[in-house]
């Protein structure tokens, strides 16, 4: 039996990985079901796979009860396995602790637990980083396998978390349906009619201080300064729209930058766009750069811990990082993390560069070709009968 274990199925990269990996956990094992903590939903629960959940509740995120129900999960979960070596695999934090916590309580199961975000308590107060680096570290060698999303995340985690020792700590990187997102590119864009006269730019993901939207309104600013056949579309929401559409119309853009807000298929958008930026401060390993590769488009991104290295430049020193030039990788362009001069010269460079534009987008979509969901269900697999 394997068990596949996630918060619930709001949005969000880990839910559409657990629902790609069920997909093909399907096709190879009968014995297999999908267990939640919440109800909240917003992608559709596979048919061909039971589910179960573990407390009633829509969603605990900023519930009281958020913390005692580790507890209470752990114990239904720990009543629900039916035999020793059941898998339970789980994605997200909360999910894992359970999960581990489960094993404590003496539940027999093997715990597989999925790392797909970037675990640092540096910018806290001392007490509180030791008190939290002690806690997961307790949690994450308390299972009895790590999968960490991409090769930088592990090595990380093997430093701060002191997971060298850890018997079966590995890298496996997130599944994409190559297949349906090249389908999907080639649909109509309901919300936004492309002008053929132009050239676009793209940046999609929630709208949060993180991501550093406003570098790239900046970096445009910039741009279009001496471009002015070159249009902004920023795909996305979240609690700085609105100041992010009051900057645009400080830095008179707001006739050339258009926020469409979160699009059910980004593909068709990102596709019809000449470059994909990803501005984020910090990333597990993000998706947006496989899928904009998958559509065949030119991707600069910033330099940040942990993955875009890993997918641009894979031949590079992964611990490397930017501080004050310009990376070509194999993939893509990198720049240093929050450096607006650079930026503009990576968007000035790719849209100037027709030759070395087209052959990154070639590229790049040999390299998504590593990221299709059939061979990260098969390295799943391979851990899971190891």
């Amino acid at each position: 039996m394997i068990s596949v274990f996630i918060n619930s199925m709001t949005s969000g990269g880990a839910e559409k990985v657990v629902l790609s990996l069920l997909d093909r956990f399907k096709s190879k094992n009968d014995d297999l079901e999908l267990l939640l903590i919440e109800k909240e939903r917003f992608y559709e629960l596979p048919e061909n796979v039971p589910a179960h959940y573990l407390t009633e509740y829509e969603s605990l995120e900023n519930s009281p009860l958020k913390f005692p129900y580790l507890f209470v999960c752990a114990w239904r979960l720990k009543q629900s396995v039916q035999h020793d070596g059941q898998i339970v695999q789980s994605h997200l934090l909360r999910a894992s602790f359970i999960n581990v916590i489960a094993k404590w309580m003496g539940s027999p199961h093997h715990a597989q637990i999925v790392v797909h975000s970037r675990i640092n308590f540096d910018h806290k107060a001392w007490p509180v980083r030791l008190l939290m680096k002690w806690l997961y570290k307790k949690i994450f060698n308390g299972a009895d396998s790590v999968i960490s999303i991409c090769e930088t995340m592990k090595l990380e985690l093997d430093d701060y978390l002191n997971l060298k020792h850890h018997p079966k700590h590995l890298a496996i990187h997130n599944p994409h349906d190559l297949d349906a997102i090249q389908q999907k590119a080639k649909e109509e864009t309901p919300n936004f009619t492309f002008d053929p006269s132009k050239q676009y730019l793209i940046s999609v993901g929630r709208l949060v201080k993180g991501k550093r939207v406003d570098d790239l309104l900046h970096a445009y600013a910039n741009l279009s300064a001496t471009q002015q056949n070159i249009e902004l579309i920023i795909l996305g929401d979240g609690n700085l729209r609105e100041s992010l559409e009051q900057l645009a119309q400080s830095l008179k853009l707001d006739h050339q930058v258009h926020f469409v807000g979160f699009q059910q298929n980004p593909f068709a958008y990102i596709a019809r766009s000449t470059i994909m930026i990803l501005s984020s401060e910090w990333e597990g390993l993000p998706n947006i750069i496989i899928e904009a590769m998958a559509c065949g488009t030119a991707v600069l991104s910033s330099d940040c811990i942990s993955g875009p290295r890993e997918i641009i430049h894979p031949s590079s020193n992964l611990r490397a990082q930017l501080k004050e030039n310009l990376e070509h990788g194999e993939y893509g362009l990198l720049y240093p993390v929050g450096r607006i001069d650079l930026l503009t010269k990576g968007l000035t460079t790719l849209l100037n560069q027709d030759k070395l534009r087209k052959s990154l987008e070639e590229n790049g979509k040999r390299r998504a070709q590593d990221f299709d969901q059939s061979k990260i269900a098969e390295e799943y697999l391979r851990s899971l009968n190891k």
